[in-house]
């Protein structure tokens, strides 16, 4: 019978700064929603003599529901090519389509070009620290400007159990925009991202990860959002 450690009190401590931040973060929001995202994910590798090779695949499919039985809703695919400049470190570009039905039943569409790095920051109590940057250019149907965003996400993820097919995972991601646009306000701070979640790697092709998203969205000239999302990512390897 394998046995499972308690749960780490650092662990404990985490919990309690995002539900504080979450609870800090919705004292300031003027609008509070509930929703679901669905995603789907797959990476892996191309072959090259037989093996893995450097250069890898990136596809994900996502389906957000904000608001539930609003009608507002989110659909986004996005695919990618990166390659493996070392054991912790790799490098990304992609695109990404975008299509938003907002409260007023307008649709918006949006391009997306999308530059990234992601690498290995540190092991820590018996979990790995990763680290992503990306930048992104955005086009929106609804208006003629373009639209530069820094992305900075850094993820904790530490095991569960003895068995190795269970994790938990901590997550905070800001964006900031870099310049004015005539469809998204000023420059400056647009959302923050914190995520807990755990995953099951069902098998040696399908991880399942489910959690919880807190997205504040500062609005320039209207009312600050707060998100409360429950995210289910399906991760498979092709």
């Amino acid at each position: 019978m394998t046995d499972t450690p308690n749960p780490s009190p650092k662990l404990a401590g985490w919990l309690a700064v995002i539900a504080l931040t979450s609870f800090a973060a919705d004292a300031l929001a003027t609008e509070s929603d509930e929703g679901l995202w669905t995603v789907f994910t797959s990476t892996n590798a191309f072959p090259s003599n037989g093996s893995d090779g450097r250069w890898h695949y990136w596809f994900d499919a996502q389906a957000r529901y904000f608001d539930l039985g609003s009608g507002v809703n989110q659909y986004l695919v996005r695919p990618a090519v990166g390659y493996q400049v070392s054991d912790s470190l790799s490098a990304w570009a992609g695109y990404a389509r975008l299509r938003v039905r907002n409260r007023s039943g307008n649709v918006i569409d949006e391009n997306r070009y999308w530059q990234q790095l992601s690498w290995t920051a540190g092991h820590w109590n018996g979990g790995t620290l990763s680290m992503r940057t990306r930048l992104e250019q955005r086009s929106l149907s609804s208006g003629d400007d373009l639209g530069v965003v820094l992305r900075v996400l850094a993820k904790y993820v530490r095991p569960v159990g003895n068995e190795g097919k269970r994790y938990m995972s901590l997550g905070i991601e800001p964006f900031i925009d870099l310049k004015d646009t005539d469809w998204g306000g000023d420059a400056g701070l647009g959302q923050n991202r914190l995520s807990i979640g755990l995953g099951w790697r069902v098998s040696g092709k399908l991880t399942i990860e489910a959690g919880y998203m807190n997205q504040f969205a500062w609005v320039d000239g209207g009312e600050n959002r707060m998100n409360h999302l429950g995210v289910i990512n399906f991760k498979m390897k092709l």
